[in-house]
């Protein structure tokens, strides 16, 4: 069995942002936030610096970026200069802000001193080298993530091929399902299958280079049910958050079409895409306990449904 290494982690890290003192922090200057004095801190290292490159280094939305700035000028911690597009600043850190900036690395500086003194020099640079290379490989992740696109089908037949040789690739290759040439057919003809109340549901992602990495289907049964069909992630995008994003849009597209319930077939073999869903709200069901218009594909032989109220909460959760 593979070791939990995931739990271990983020109980250290919290343990760390508790003994650095980031929660003391909130209370001992002015009841800001964290996200404040790390923007208050970036101002200060580089004048002039604008509200969306600010956000864009402390990975915050513009709007976000704009409410702490605001809060910053307002205790006179950070003055600002308009540029010839009025929308945009150019912050620079006043003295009151250099002087709680001197505070902050004061009060940091003493807990990591103290923490110091129970480690030699060689344990000091090996701790700095290792969440050095932690913090490098969250970065490579959240930005093979945010490269990650997803795309509603059209009509293109090149794009329907490419998208069924991604599947084949996986359903063969991978797991040597016995496949025939006409069980993905229904991407070809997407608009007998998924083509209704005037809009494809059908959605496939892409990597920074266009590279088809996933698909996910929403077949209509009737009136409050539809079918998930052809939910497939390439190997080296599973557990990248390529599954909830594409999952993510067939729920909206659901709930836009008022469907109250979601079923899909899939095989033993694929025991992580079983896990993903019991990890979303679906639960197990037999054949016989299908809606009568759903359609069995001959290599399925496990059954699930979920609530579509249950699973857009859940979704929402993770992807905010």
């Amino acid at each position: 069995m593979k070791k939990d290494r995931i739990s271990p982690l983020r109980y250290v890290s919290r343990k760390l942002i508790r003994e650095l003192g980031m929660l003391q922090l909130n209370k001992a200057h002015l009841k800001k936030t964290p996200q404040h004095w790390h923007a208050l801190i970036e101002i200060g290292k580089e004048p002039n610096i604008t509200i969306s490159k600010l956000g864009h280094l402390l990975l915050l939305s513009t709007s976000a970026m704009s409410r702490i700035v605001s809060a910053l000028i307002e205790n006179d911690l950070v003055s600002f200069q308009e540029g010839s597009d009025k929308r945009e600043k150019y912050l620079r850190i006043t003295k009151k802000g250099e002087l709680e900036v001197a505070n902050i690395d004061e009060f940091s500086n003493t807990k990591i001193k103290g923490a110091f003194e129970f480690l030699t020099e060689a344990d000091q640079d090996q701790i700095i080298n290792a969440i050095e290379k932690y913090a490098s490989a969250l970065e490579k992740s959240r930005c093979l993530r945010d490269q990650v696109k997803i795309h509603r089908l059209s009509t293109p037949r090149t794009i329907r091929k490419q998208i069924i040789t991604m599947i084949e690739t996986i359903q063969k290759g991978e797991f040597s399902l016995p496949i025939t040439d006409d069980i993905n057919a229904c991407i070809l003809r997407a608009e007998e299958d998924f083509y209704y109340n005037n809009s494809y549901n059908f959605w496939y992602a892409t990597d920074k280079d266009g590279t088809i990495i996933g698909s996910i289907g929403l077949k209509k049964i009737d009136d409050q049910t539809a079918e998930i069909k052809k939910f497939f992630i390439h190997q080296s995008y599973r557990g990248k958050s390529v599954a909830p994003k594409l999952m993510n849009a067939l729920i909206k597209s659901a709930v836009k079409h008022r469907f109250d319930r979601l079923y899909l077939g899939t095989v033993d073999k694929f025991q992580a895409a079983h896990r993903f869903y019991e990890k979303y709200g679906f639960v197990r069901l037999t054949k016989q306990e299908l809606p009568s218009g759903f359609e069995i594909c001959p290599v399925d032989t496990v059954f699930f449904k979920v609530n579509v109220e249950s699973l857009d909460h859940k979704l929402s959760q993770i992807l905010t």
